[in-house]
């Protein structure tokens, strides 16, 4: 950075920290088994920059009508949501050693039985439907609160 920080070079600094954090979780979980590294590694700054820049949800607002929603529609880039979750204090960074183990619900795909996921993947493309209906919901209920959709380029 420049003599003239700004708190937004920081911030951007900061972000791009934990990013490359996320990548190093990413590269650990694939040692587990397996995973699909190169479409997880491909959306790590997409997620980051959502959690960390723009959705307005914090571990204890996961239950609340009003946080924003991400949806993770290409699930096999879950690898990167979780390692994001544990950078933002979603999830304990221990967790992320079970990775598709039988001691923990942290599979190939998002699992709803871990905080912070809304909706595990179904069928590629499946996602966008589920997101416009809660898009709607949050509306007819006059609830504050966006929802985004991550898509794949099979999708």
């Amino acid at each position: 950075m420049t003599q003239n920080n700004t708190v937004a070079d920081s911030f951007t600094d900061s972000r791009t920290n934990v990013a490359l954090r996320v990548r190093e979780h990413i590269l650990r979980m694939s040692t587990n088994g397996g995973a699909f590294t190169g479409a997880s590694l491909s959306c790590a700054d997409i997620i980051v920059w959502l959690y960390t820049s723009f959705l307005r949800i914090r571990p204890e607002s996961v239950n609340d009508a009003e946080r924003d929603i991400l949806l993770l529609s290409k699930g096999h880039d879950v690898p990167a949501l979780y390692a994001t979750f544990v950078e933002c204090g979603f999830l304990d960074k221990g967790r992320l050693s079970h990775h598709l183990s039988a001691k923990d619900h942290i599979y190939w795909h998002p699992n709803q039985n871990i905080s912070g996921v809304e909706f595990h993947s179904g069928s590629l493309g499946h996602l966008l439907s589920v997101g416009i209906g809660m898009a709607i919901d949050k509306k007819l209920r006059s609830l504050p609160g966006r929802v985004v959709v991550i898509l794949g380029d099979g999708e």
